[in-house]
């Protein structure tokens, strides 16, 4: 029997990338998103199954993994990759916006793993692998919302592979870094507050232009592949990360937040 993947958030960037990547190597995917006319063409096929799943809702996903059980025989690797940025500054998100926002990329974490858990548990085999990023490990001007929930995933991930162990469930954190997707653009949101109107206007450019020169989503979705079949223990695995990762390990504090508050100020002069 083929191996099965479950993934969230398949329909665009480095979920869809992931599934396309999987299923060519031999993989039976079952893609889920939100509404199934955003499937890709190729996602016909006799080895994907296409679900309509909403990783805010347990039922949703409860009934998405239940249906993937009963087609593949059982699901070997869960990536809880849905999510979404909320950038701005603090000031100017709601409590809306920051309850979606956790809702989504953590709570959503949360219940993706409640629902692939007990039957990788009764068979005491399983991977779940969750889309972090290295805001997961750093953080950057007008995006503390979005940074907080990797942060948090972090913690989540980190803690709860202690209580998976014994079932032999392995808990993994992807950490991409800026990569070419429609992120900083739809499925991106941006909160507004005139007191940072300057600063708001240069962090908006300053992702799509980091976003548009940074790796296309294939080059993700083939660490992700790797990291459901090297066999290792490993618990975080850095995809193309850039250059940030080492300045903020090896450079002074001082130094770092100059170096990110003159490429803010220089982003608003262009």
């Amino acid at each position: 029997m083929s191996k099965s993947i479950f993934i969230t958030g398949a329909s665009s960037g480095i979920g869809l990338a992931t599934a396309k990547l999987f299923h060519d190597a031999g993989w039976q995917v079952a893609a889920t998103m939100r509404d199934p006319k955003d499937a890709a063409s190729w996602m016909t096929s006799d080895r994907c199954e296409v679900l309509a799943c909403d990783v805010t809702d347990q039922g949703s996903l409860d009934a998405a993994v239940k249906e993937t059980i009963a087609v593949f025989g059982k699901i070997d690797v869960a990536f809880a990759n849905a999510g979404y940025g909320l950038n701005g500054p603090i000031e100017g998100v709601s409590e809306e916006q920051i309850h979606r926002q956790f809702d989504v990329n953590v709570y959503g974490v949360a219940r993706t793993i409640k629902a692939v858990a007990p039957d990788m548990r009764a068979r005491e085999d399983g991977l779940i692998i969750t889309t972090s990023s290295i805001g997961g490990i750093i953080g950057m001007p007008l995006s503390p919302m979005y940074i907080s929930t990797k942060h948090a995933v972090e913690g989540l991930i980190e803690s709860a592979r202690f209580e998976f162990a014994p079932f032999n469930i392995k808990l993994r954190l992807l950490q991409p870094g800026g990569i070419k997707t429609d992120f900083s653009r739809r499925s991106a949101e941006w909160a507004d507050h005139p007191v940072y109107a300057e600063a708001i206007t240069a962090g908006k450019k300053m992702s799509v232009d980091l976003l548009d020169a940074a790796p296309a989503p294939a080059k993700v979705a083939e660490v992700v592949l790797k990291m459901a079949t090297d066999g290792k223990g490993r618990l975080r695995y850095l995809a193309k990360p850039g250059p940030y990762v080492a300045m903020y390990k090896y450079l002074p504090d001082r130094l770092w937040r100059w170096m990110i508050q003159m490429a803010l100020r220089n982003a608003a002069k262009t």
